[in-house]
C-alpha cells in the first residue's frame, strides 16, 4: 500500500510569502527566491515508493520449541537483492502479543544498498502454548519523502515458538536405568563410592579386600561401599490464587514455572527408577478434599499421565484468572496439604513446588515436619526487583523460604536466570543422609 505525505507544507508557506513580497515591491530577487521551495515542492511530488518483491526476509526463532520462562533468541533478516539503494527501510516484526520482549528490539530502519542486509536480534520469553508469528511489517519512503510505501512480507524460516512443559525433559525408556535408584543412603552396600571399612570375615569377596591397607598394616579389612536405593518421591503443586502471578507482563505465571519444574524433576526421577507422584493443591480434583492427585508409580504411562494432570493444572488456573472466579480459600488449601500426608506413604519424600507469596505453604512444610516425613521446597522466583513493593515481597519471600530451611527442608531458590537443571542437580542428585538408611534431603539450602 502507498500514499503519500504532505511534508513540504512550509516551503508552500516561504514560496508564497517570498512571491507576495516580490510582487507587492517589485523585487525581482524575491520573486526568483520564490522558486526555490518550490522546487523542493516538485521534488517531492515527483518521488515514488514501492516495497520491491527483491526485498528478501527471513526469521530464526531458536530454539522453536521450549519450556515455559526460557529466552527465546530471533533473529530476522531483510535482504536488498535489487540492483538500487533504498534510502530509507523501516522494519516492524509481527511478535506474538502474549509474549514478552526480553532484549533488544523488534524494530529498526536502515538504508540499504544493493546487496546490503538489516537484521533484527532480539529475545522473547516462552509461556506454555503455540504462538504463531506475524509477517513482519516493511515500509519504504521514496527518495524525496513524499511517498510511503507499507507491505507485509512473509518471511521464510521460522515462523512458530511452540512451548511445552515437557520440551527439555530427559527421555524415558518403558523402565527405569536401574532397578536401584540413585538416592544414597547410610546403610552400606555394594556400589563405586566409599563407604567405609570393617573387619575382614570369612567368605567375603576378595575383590572388597582393602590390600593396600594390609600392605601398610598387615591386618585384613573389607571396604564398604555407598548403597544406593529407590524411593517415592510426591510432588506437591501449590495452584492456588496467590501463586497465580508472574514476574511481569507476557511472562509465565509462578504456576507455570512450577509445573515445568515438576514436569523435568519426575521425568529424571522416573529414569532413575523411583516412584513419583503428583498432587495439585487449588484445583478442583476428583481426589480427597478435592486434592488433584497421582498415585506414585513409575513408567512411561505414568509420566504421560503426570503431564497431563500437569497441564490441565496450568489450564485450569489461567481459566479460573480469566474468568475472575475464585477458589475456595485457606480452609480448603489447608485440608489439601494434609490431605497428602495422609494419602503418601510414610518414606515417602514431599516436594512443594511453590513460589511462596503467602505462609500457607510454609505452614504445610511445618506441618509434615511434625509428622516427620522427608521434605524439599523448590520455590520458583517471580518476584519484581524494579519497585519498592516488589523489593518488599522478595525479603518476605525469602524469610519464609529461611524458615522452610530451619525446619529441615532442603529450600531451593530457583532465581530468574539460574538454568533448572542445576536446580535439581542441587536438589535431588545431592542428598544428604540421616541415620538409620532413611532417605530424605537435608537441611541444608
Amino acid at each position: 500500500m502507498a500514499r503519500r505525505r504532505p511534508r513540504w507544507r512550509g516551503a508552500v508557506a516561504a514560496a508564497v510569502a517570498l512571491a507576495g513580497a516580490g510582487l507587492w515591491q517589485g523585487d525581482g530577487t524575491l520573486l526568483l527566491a520564490a522558486t526555490l521551495p518550490l522546487g523542493y515542492l516538485a521534488y517531492g511530488a515527483a518521488s515514488t515508493a514501492a516495497v520491491p518483491d527483491s526485498l528478501v526476509v527471513a526469521r530464526a526463532i531458536e530454539p522453536s520449541t521450549a519450556p515455559p520462562g526460557r529466552p527465546i533468541s530471533v533473529t530476522l533478516t531483510v535482504r536488498n537483492e535489487s540492483g538500487r539503494t533504498l534510502s530509507d527501510v523501516r522494519v516492524v516484526e509481527g511478535v506474538p502479543a502474549d509474549l514478552a520482549v526480553l532484549d533488544g528490539s523488534p524494530r529498526g530502519g536502515a538504508t540499504l544498498a544493493a546487496g546490503e542486509t538489516l537484521t533484527l536480534d532480539y529475545a522473547v520469553v516462552a509461556r506454555r502454548g503455540e504462538y504463531d508469528f506475524d509477517p513482519p511489517r516493511i515500509r519504504v519512503r521514496g527518495t524525496g519523502g513524499g511517498a510511503v510505501a507499507t507491505a507485509a512480507r512473509s518471511p521464510g524460516g521460522d515462523e512458530r515458538l511452540v512451548c511445552r512443559l515437557d520440551a527439555d525433559a530427559p527421555p524415558l525408556a518403558d523402565r527405569g536405568s536401574d532397578r536401584v535408584g540413585q538416592l544414597t543412603t547410610d546403610e552400606p552396600g555394594d556400589g563405586s563410592a566409599f563407604h567405609s571399612t570393617r573387619e575382614y570375615r570369612r567368605g567375603d569377596d576378595a575383590g572388597r579386600i582393602d590390600w593396600r591397607g594390609y600392605a601398610k598394616r598387615g591386618t585384613l579389612a573389607t571396604v564398604n561401599y555407598e548403597r544406593r536405593v529407590s524411593t517415592a518421591v510426591v510432588f506437591v503443586l501449590d495452584a492456588r490464587r496467590p501463586s497465580r502471578v508472574a514476574a511481569g507482563p507476557g511472562r509465565p505465571s509462578a504456576v507455570e514455572l512450577g509445573a515445568y519444574a515438576t514436569t523435568r524433576a519426575l521425568a529424571s526421577l522416573l529414569r532413575a527408577g523411583h516412584r513419583v507422584g503428583v498432587a495439585v493443591v487449588g484445583v478442583d480434583g476428583d481426589g480427597p478434599a478435592g486434592l488433584v492427585w497421582l498415585e506414585p508409580d513409575d513408567g512411561r504411562d505414568h509420566r504421560a499421565r503426570a503431564l497431563s494432570l500437569l497441564e490441565s493444572a496450568v489450564d485450569a488456573t489461567e481459566s479460573e484468572r480469566d474468568e475472575g472466579t475464585e477458589w475456595g480459600g485457606a480452609g480448603d488449601a489447608e485440608r489439601q496439604f494434609r490431605e497428602v500426608l495422609d494419602l503418601a506413604g510414610p518414606r515417602t519424600q514431599l516436594v512443594a513446588v511453590s513460589p511462596l507469596l503467602d505462609d500457607e505453604p510454609v505452614r504445610a512444610v511445618e506441618t509434615w515436619a511434625r509428622a516427620d516425613r522427608p521434605r524439599t521446597v523448590l520455590s520458583p522466583d517471580v518476584t519484581a526487583a524494579n519497585t519498592v513493593s516488589g523489593q518488599y515481597e522478595q525479603v518476605r519471600r525469602r524469610t519464609r523460604l529461611a524458615r522452610c530451611q530451619s525446619g529441615g527442608a532442603r529450600a531451593i531458590d530457583w532465581r530468574r536466570g539460574t538454568p533448572l537443571a542445576l536446580i535439581l542437580d542441587y536438589a535431588f542428585a545431592v542428598e544428604a543422609r540421616r541415620p538409620g538408611g532413611r532417605v530424605r534431603p537435608g537441611g541444608g539450602g
